[in-house]
């Protein structure tokens, strides 16, 4: 896989695309992140929803990766294979904590917040191919290609 490392989007990109506080974008974000949780505690877990909530909650503590990323914010970033632990490598190591009963409202929460900031990928890419050009899903998605000896699309 490509290790190329994602640089800021050009100016005139941000002009373009200029990121709003109360956008849709944002509402859906926000919603995935911090209410839809209570639904997946109140199906997934119905006895003890209330702490299953919390728990995934408190999986938004993985975003303490962003810290290392430079900028710190940057509103085109996928952060999908860009943050440690957001990387394609931790990834299936949340899914195998859905093995562990006591673990497995983490382990949704985890997997539900890089299902959530996927979303928000897609949401970028769909207005900024550039973004999707230089983000680390498209350099996977090029490398599962050559790995089939498919044809690899720049």
């Amino acid at each position: 896989m490509r290790r190329a490392t994602q640089p800021t989007p050009l100016r005139g990109l941000r002009r373009q695309f200029p990121t709003k506080l109360f956008s849709a974008q944002t509402l859906v974000h926000y919603t995935l992140h911090f209410l839809f949780p209570a639904v997946l505690a109140l199906v997934l877990f119905p006895g003890m929803w209330q702490a299953a909530y919390l728990l995934m909650l408190a999986t938004m503590l993985m975003d303490v990766d962003h810290l290392l990323a430079k900028p710190l914010f940057d509103p085109l970033r996928c952060s999908i294979g860009y943050h440690p632990l957001h990387s394609f490598y931790a990834i299936p190591v949340y899914a195998l904590l859905l093995l562990l009963p006591a673990a497995q409202p983490v382990a949704v929460g985890l997997l539900f917040h890089l299902i959530t900031d996927t979303i928000d990928c897609l949401w970028n890419f769909s207005h900024c191919h550039e973004c999707y050009l230089r983000s680390r899903i498209h350099a996977l998605r090029n490398w599962v290609r050559k790995l089939l000896g498919r044809e690899v699309v720049e």
